[in-house]
């Protein structure tokens, strides 16, 4: 196909640039040889360009977040050997190596393919890592099978290879009506209900961050598992067909449903499935409201959770800053083996939890794990930060999401008095506007600026924002202020100080509050 000269750049590349590269050739290229052009085309095996020359990041998939341990040691044997005796958890439920040399990345992608894991689709404009929630398969509360479904997306080539899509496509399918999967937030988003016996899913479309932030709207009621898939492809293909691919701001299926609505969307969806000759589809019903009621996270705080089979549980570890050196994930690993099911999970938060262990286990693994100086304790409070890399390694970057991580947790987070008398609380650090570390829907989200100095220079700063959360119909963090790097340890406090302050009651959590005396309020609190 000839390229339209009207199209972005990067539309025209897609046409041109086959991304299936063959990473043994080009190990072999010099890296001053290998164009812009084709680097950009790398996200599509998973394969980033750091911010420093010829060093990459790799983004392996891992649909649902689930690992079996024979995996995760192989991908520890990896970053063993070749990404600095480090592996990293990313907030879609997988693992990135940093520091990747150009001749080593068709030795990360093959090895581990050979234990059933893939880079393809780990980044670029294509269906993105399928996400669920951290407790599918085994929660105390699931619906129906999510982790069936999701194996189902990710197995579908009509799904998997679309490889020339508007812009980046995200799909989550939840376990329960649980804000854990953080379905408004998504492309698509699918939540299990149940009538009589038999599961179906409600369909909400349209979320995404970003710059500009979109809360996905309900588009059908009610889908019978068997039409699942066909909803699904449909909708990736009416993003392919309507999204805006001379404009990469607006490019995100975000823009579509938005535009379209609600109603609209559903309708272009039945259309496409018609042309497919789907059968079946008078039994999908549309939203009879567009607004979604999403329950709030069923999870906040608890080191040790009770699986639907009564015999076992799932102990959680907390991870700072998402990173784990190579002992830390070998003991992880053996632990899970021993005393566990042989099952890791990557969590949205960027946590690790031990699935299937048995009942009779559960006090030996929580004590070895403190023995290994793992924390299980502040998951959903404040010691569980989520940041991005940052000018670290990201070019896009403009402030270091990890030192302000650090420096948080270091003031904050280690006052157990503290940070309990507070309660829930998700803090999330992003370095750039793009919000990869999702700050429009955390209670406390930075985003980090640069402003302009009198010596022609720029400080380094982050802007506050207040009061997102992903339940019910949702809700975008407000701004609040702007702060320069190395007031923001006490500017959160103050934060913190004020609700602790002014809440109603010891049960009104940090969202509710902010909620309840409105921004205007809150920033008069802080001035």
């Amino acid at each position: 196909m000839k390229a339209q000269p009207d199209l972005m750049q990067v539309e025209k590349d897609k046409l041109a640039i086959d991304p299936d590269f063959d990473f043994r050739e080009i190990a072999k290229r010099p890296f001053e040889d290998i164009t812009p052009n084709e680097l950009a085309m790398f996200k599509w095996s998973g394969v980033y360009h750091q911010l420093q020359p010829s060093f990459f990041m790799i983004r392996i998939v891992t649909p649902g977040g689930r690992m079996t341990t024979t995996q995760f040691n192989r991908a520890i044997d990896l970053g063993e050997k070749y990404a600095q005796d480090e592996l990293c958890i990313t907030t879609r439920q997988t693992l990135q190596y940093h520091w990747i040399r150009q001749e080593d990345i068709c030795k990360i992608i093959e090895g581990m393919a050979e234990v059933g894991i893939t880079t393809k689709n780990g980044c670029g404009d294509v269906p993105r890592n399928i996400i669920g929630d951290s407790l599918a398969g085994s929660g105390p509360d699931q619906v129906g099978d999510s982790l069936k479904l999701i194996r189902w997306m990710a197995d579908d080539d009509e799904i998997q290879n679309q490889r020339n899509l508007p812009r980046k496509h995200k799909i989550s399918v939840a376990s329960s009506n649980d804000a854990l999967a953080q379905t408004l937030m998504n492309c698509q988003g699918w939540v299990p209900v149940e009538r009589g016996g038999v599961v179906g899913w409600k369909y909400h479309a349209g979320g995404g961050l970003g710059a500009r932030p979109y809360l996905a709207k309900l588009i059908f009621d009610w889908v019978p598992e068997e039409l699942v898939l066909p909803v699904t492809r449909a909708a990736i293909e009416a993003f392919r067909r309507h999204g805006d691919r001379r404009k990469r701001t607006h490019s995100r299926l975000k823009v579509v449903v938005d535009q379209m609505g609600a109603k609209k969307f559903g309708d272009v969806l039945i259309d496409l499935m018609k042309e497919k000759n789907v059968q079946g589809l008078k039994s999908i019903e549309y939203a009879k409201d567009p607004i979604p009621a999403i329950g709030r996270m069923s999870i906040n705080g608890e080191a040790v959770i009770p699986q639907k089979d009564a015999s076992k549980s799932i102990v959680r570890v907390l991870i700072p800053r998402s990173e784990l050196k190579t002992p830390e994930s070998r003991t992880l690993s053996k632990l899970a083996d021993e005393l566990g099911g042989g099952i890791i999970m990557f969590t949205n938060r960027q946590n690790i939890e031990l699935h299937d262990v048995p009942n009779e286990n559960v006090d030996a693994l929580v004590a070895a794990l403190h023995e290994a100086d793992f924390t299980t304790e502040g998951h959903e409070h404040l010691p569980d930060i989520v940041a991005c890399v940052g000018t670290t390694m990201c070019k896009m970057a403009v402030s270091d999401s990890p030192d302000a991580y650090h420096r948080l947790y270091a003031a904050l987070a280690t006052d157990e008095k503290y940070w309990k008398s507070i309660g829930t609380l998700r803090i999330n650090i992003t370095g750039c506007p793009n919000n990869c570390a999702h700050a429009w829907i955390a209670d406390i989200g930075l985003r980090g600026t640069r402003t302009r100095n009198a010596n022609g220079g720029s400080t380094e700063g982050y802007s506050i924002l207040v009061g997102g959360k992903l339940s019910e119909a949702g809700r975008i963090s407000e701004y609040l202020c702007d702060v320069p790097n190395d007031e923001i340890v006490p500017a959160i406090r103050k934060v913190l100080d004020t609700y602790l302050e002014n809440r109603s009651s010891d049960d009104e959590q940090f969202t509710d509050f902010c909620e309840r005396i409105g921004i205007e309020q809150f920033q008069e609190y802080v001035k």
